[in-house]
Order: structure tokens, then sequence, then C-alpha cells
């Protein structure tokens, strides 16, 4: 309920209303209110990018900081398998 939508929606139609209540000229209010759609579609693309951007950037570092149990037993694993030949054990 409470996503940055909601709160452009809510500026955004509070400045809908006062343009009403001041442009009484048919012109001018439609023009006003084209207006405040574009700003509308502008801020709620902004806030869209910015939010995927920003899950991108945590679930990116999360990878790097707090790997998955799995992933990290193959790396130790692989890593293991990788020094350790058979043909040299005991040596």
């Amino acid at each position: 309920m409470f996503t940055p939508e909601f709160y452009i929606d809510l500026v955004q139609s509070t400045k809908r209303q006062l343009t009403n209540q001041v442009y009484k000229d048919d012109t001018l209010n439609k023009a006003a209110n084209n207006f405040i759609d574009a700003q509308t579609a502008f801020a709620k693309m902004l806030a869209k990018n910015y939010i995927d951007l920003s899950t991108y950037s945590v679930e990116a570092i999360s990878k790097v900081m707090f790997p998955k149990k799995e992933e990290t037993v193959k790396a130790k694993t692989a890593k293991k398998s990788a020094t350790t030949d058979i043909n040299t054990q005991g040596e």
C-alpha cells in the first residue's frame, strides 16, 4: 500500500485538485493537467529505476558477502580435488 507510487499519486492528485481550483480557463487547466501527468509518469519511472538498481546492487553484494552454502561446499570440494592427486598421496 505505501509504495513510492502511492506517495507520487498522492502528491500529484493534490496538485491536480489545486490546479483545478486555480485555473478556471479550460485551455490552461488542460495544459496544467497534462504537465502534471507528464510529471507523474517521470516520477514513477525514476522510482522504478531506483528500486530496480537498488535491488540488483543488494543482491550482487549479498552473493559476494554471503554465498550460498551449496556454492561454498562445491568451491571447497573443487579446490581440494584440484590440489589432491591420488598418485602423489603419501609422498
